[in-house]
């Protein structure tokens, strides 16, 4: 995910992940990817809990939510792929005809 954040930058898009792990935690873990992205600290677990996706012994799933331009949510990954998650997510974008800033 780390290699395409750039390409993903490329489309009208934002890219969030959130982490059930406290503020702390989730801040030296954006620090080891470069803070490619924001990770965000959800150590109550309420967004987990709110995006259905709160799992076994505290760890959340691994899910992917896009949503378009409108806010709509128009697409749900429910079997990331953590060694292609950023080419998955780029063909999806590339799919979901979810334009680019420069358009």
């Amino acid at each position: 995910m780390r290699d395409s954040a750039k390409k993903i930058a490329e489309y009208k898009a934002k890219l969030f992940v959130v982490s059930t792990d406290d503020e702390k935690k989730a801040k030296e873990f954006a620090e080891s990817l470069g803070n490619a992205y924001p990770i965000l600290a959800d150590p109550e677990r309420k967004a987990a809990k709110l995006f259905g996706v709160d799992g076994f012994l505290g760890f959340a799933k691994r899910v992917t939510f896009i949503f378009d331009n409108s806010g709509k949510l128009v697409e749900v990954d429910r079997k990331v792929k953590l060694g292609s998650h950023g080419e998955d997510l780029l063909n999806k974008l590339k799919q979901l005809q979810i334009s680019k800033r420069d358009e």
